[in-house]
Formats: C-alpha cells, sequence, structure tokens
C-alpha cells in the first residue's frame, strides 16, 4: 500500500513537470510571503455493483473496485495556475479482472491581461442543459463508466482551450489536434451469428483532421447565453461493415470516425424570479452522408427545461427532442447483400438516436435533502415517448461525517427488446453500494 502511495503522488508531479518542481521549491522554501499556494485533495473509495446474470434468472456481483485519487493545483500570484488529476482503480468488471491507472486531467492554464490560455488534457463540457447537452462534442464520454457519480461518465481529451473577455462578452475558442473516441458498450450488445466487432478506424493526427470549436458567450446578470460552432470528428463513431467470405462467411461492424459541424445555441435566466429556464438548441451537419451508411442523416436536437428549488426539495424537468432530415426506413429484401445493409443502417440509427424521424423524451431529477443536508434522496430519470425506453437512477447518500460519504443506489433500463437500453440492460442495469473518504 505505502509503494502504491509513494508511485501515486510521483507520477502526479511528474505530470506538472516542470512546472511543478519550480513550484513545489517554492513552496517549501519557508517564505510565508510567497506568493504561490497550491492545494491538495482526494478521496478514497470503494464501490461494489450487483445485477442480473444475462440470460438466467440469477444475479451476480457486476463489478466492485477501489479507487484512489488525487487532485493538485497549483497557483503563481495571477499570472496562471496548473491543475491535475489522478486516479487509481483495481477491482473486477465484467467478469474480468483490471488495475488502472488514469490521469484523468493535467493543464496549465495562463491568464494575459484579457486572453485566459489553457492547454493539456481537460474535459470541456459545451452547453448550459443539465442532463442533456446536445452541443457536447468536443470531448468524448465513457458510456459503460460503473461509478455512482455522474461526472465519471465524461472523459479528457489533450486539446487549446482560449477564453477573450470583455464583459458581458466572452469568446471561447478550442482546437483539439488529436482524435479521442467515446467508450461504447459495444462488448454488451447481442450480435447475430456471424457479426463481430472490428477493429475501429479513426483519424489520425494530422493538422486537416483536427477539430475546432467556437463560442459567443453573453453573461449578464440575469440572463446567459451563447451561439456556437464546432467542425471535426464526431467523438460517437458510425459503424461500417467488412463482409469476408473466407474461410466461412461472417461480417465485421467496424467502428469509424465521421466528420460533422454542428451549429448551436443556449441560454439560462430565472423567469419572475420563481424558477429557472434553460435552453438548448444543435443543428448537426453529418459529412458524406450520401454516401457513406455510417454517417447519420442531419438532424436537428433542441431542448427546454425548468428547475426550481423550494426549500429542500429541487426539482428540475427537461423536453428533448430531435428531428431527423431525410429520413427513410431500410427496405426489406430478399437480397442478404441489403439485408446486411440494412442492419448496419439500423445499428447506426440505433447508436446515434435516429431510429425515428421525430422522437420526443423528457427528463426528470428530483432532489430532497433532509438533517441539515447531510442526507440527500435523488431520483434522476429519463422516458423516450417514441421509443419507450426509459432509465432511473435512484440514490440516497448520507454524510456520516464531513469526510466519510456512504451512498446506495440503483442504474436501471428499460425498453423493447430490440432497442439500445433493452439490449444493454441485463449487463449495465444494477444496483451499487459506496463507501467514500475524502480529504
Amino acid at each position: 500500500m505505502k509503494n502504491i502511495v509513494r508511485l501515486f503522488i510521483v507520477a502526479t508531479v511528474l505530470a506538472l513537470s516542470p512546472f511543478a518542481q519550480g513550484l513545489f521549491e517554492e513552496a517549501t522554501s519557508g517564505d510565508e510571503n510567497a506568493s504561490l499556494k497550491y492545494e491538495l485533495n482526494g478521496y478514497a473509495r470503494g464501490v461494489m455493483y450487483g445485477g442480473k446474470v444475462p440470460d438466467k434468472r440469477e444475479s451476480d456481483v457486476k463489478s466492485v473496485y477501489g479507487e484512489a485519487a488525487l487532485k493538485v493545483k497549483f497557483k503563481k500570484a495571477n499570472f496562471g495556475d496548473a491543475v491535475a488529476e489522478i486516479r487509481f482503480r483495481d477491482g473486477n468488471e465484467f467478469g474480468q479482472g483490471f488495475s488502472e491507472v488514469n490521469l484523468r486531467e493535467a493543464y496549465v492554464n495562463a491568464y494575459l491581461g484579457p486572453l485566459d490560455i489553457r492547454l493539456g488534457k481537460q474535459i470541456v463540457v459545451w452547453g448550459r442543459a443539465d442532463g442533456i447537452n446536445p452541443t457536447n462534442n468536443i470531448t468524448p464520454q465513457n458510456m459503460i463508466a460503473r461509478s455512482p457519480d455522474e461526472d465519471d461518465r465524461r472523459e479528457g481529451n489533450t486539446l487549446l482551450r482560449t477564453w477573450l473577455n470583455f464583459r458581458p462578452l466572452r469568446l471561447e475558442g478550442v482546437f483539439v489536434p488529436v482524435y479521442r473516441a467515446s467508450v461504447l458498450p459495444l462488448h454488451l450488445v447481442k450480435l447475430e451469428d456471424g457479426i463481430v466487432i472490428g477493429d475501429a478506424v479513426y483519424p489520425k493526427s494530422q493538422i486537416k483532421k483536427s477539430a475546432y470549436a467556437l463560442k459567443l458567450n453573453l453573461e449578464m446578470a440575469s440572463f446567459d447565453g451563447s451561439i456556437s460552432w464546432f467542425t471535426g470528428y464526431n467523438p460517437l463513431p458510425g459503424f461500417n461493415a467488412l463482409i469476408s467470405m473466407i474461410p466461412s462467411f461472417n461480417v465485421a461492424l467496424v467502428p469509424i470516425a465521421y466528420r460533422q459541424q454542428v451549429y448551436g445555441a443556449d441560454f439560462s435566466t430565472t423567469i419572475a424570479s420563481l424558477f429557472g429556464l434553460r435552453g438548448e438548441f444543435a443543428f448537426r451537419l453529418p459529412e458524406d452522408n450520401e454516401y457513406k451508411m455510417f454517417v447519420p442523416n442531419s438532424d436537428m436536437q433542441y431542448v427546454l427545461g425548468l428547475d426550481k428549488d423550494m426549500g429542500n426539495l429541487s426539482i428540475l424537468g427537461q423536453y428533448v427532442g430531435r428531428y431527423v432530415f431525410d429520413y427513410e426506413l431500410p427496405q426489406v429484401s430478399l437480397n442478404p447483400m441489403v439485408e446486411i445493409e440494412n442492419e448496419l443502417i439500423q445499428r447506426n440509427q440505433l447508436f446515434s438516436g435516429q431510429q425515428d424521424e421525430i422522437s420526443h423524451s423528457a427528463f426528470c431529477r428530483i432532489a430532497y435533502k433532509m438533517l441539515h443536508e447531510t442526507f440527500v434522496a435523488e431520483l434522476p430519470g429519463m422516458y423516450n415517448f417514441t421509443t419507450q425506453e426509459s432509465m432511473v437512477r435512484p440514490n440516497v447518500y448520507y454524510d456520516i461525517t464531513d469526510a466519510l460519504r456512504v451512498r446506495a443506489g440503483a442504474e436501471l433500463y428499460f425498453g423493447p427488446k430490440e432497442s439500445l437500453y433493452g439490449m444493454i440492460d441485463e449487463n449495465l442495469g444494477a444496483g451499487f453500494l459506496e463507501l467514500k473518504a475524502s480529504f
């Protein structure tokens, strides 16, 4: 255990070298008036998930692991700072043991008058809507993350992010030089005989294949809003098919990235001091969707939500809609090659949320606090009126002390057998228990 802790600290320091080295030297110099400051925090936790065994009327431990995290923030005067977070995780998941080290974020900020610059591995949340963000296309997500904390689904990528501040306007720019894909539940989806998942095809590290984004923010006392534009490869890939006849007939579904442009807008305000109102809109234009089956159609997504705090009770409700342009249902054919194409189109529609021309969903989160906010019960959930899929994530947590928390809950998926939630329910649906100590 001592060796792990030493490795943990050394790895974090190295992540920020040589900047961190100079900061530590000043921090330990004994000069109480030095402008240098640094913050250190983190946690240790144990997590267990239990749920159904696929195709059996049995239950089993789905995931069990221990995790330690360390986050360091270095600051020198008002000219810049640096942040690094590293996590160690060891346990068993999906029937296999694992031991991993994850540098979740590591970046440096420079504050140059009205210009702020951030370079390094970072998580970018693009959009103001809660729960579902249709403009959030900058950094990937881990769709199968086993964590009671929903933010742990977010993954980082190495990129350059800048802000040009001229209040009340703020211009934000992002440059992503290297593509990183979201983690999909591919191995959890049942495939027909003869169909396998092939090796992914993602863009190489080239300037012409980089991603760019711009956002103009308006930030006022009673209203926040923005318009944005993104061009680059979607972190959520599509699927192509490679057909082989030797030694036997089989089809490989190959994850492959496609380029797109996304025009977005969002806002956040309050109505007569009674409740909060948020909205987000995204118009997506994938490239080459007329010639490549793995590229989805252009679509338009929109989110409108209300939130209200009433003492210890808080409620968030959202309507989520999507319209797919040039939508067509695959035509039934006796030709086996055409049927393979139809299957590919349906798989892509499944993962891109384009099973229907128009779809309507609702998202809701209810939270209630008790015992001086040391006990909290939450009930987030989503229902798709079009596909009849739903997800609920009830959980409760209790702060035993300021630094020790116990949490219990469940993550449940429901839907028709051929739907995405219907396919992953037996693998991802589970109850969980977490014991976490923070410092």
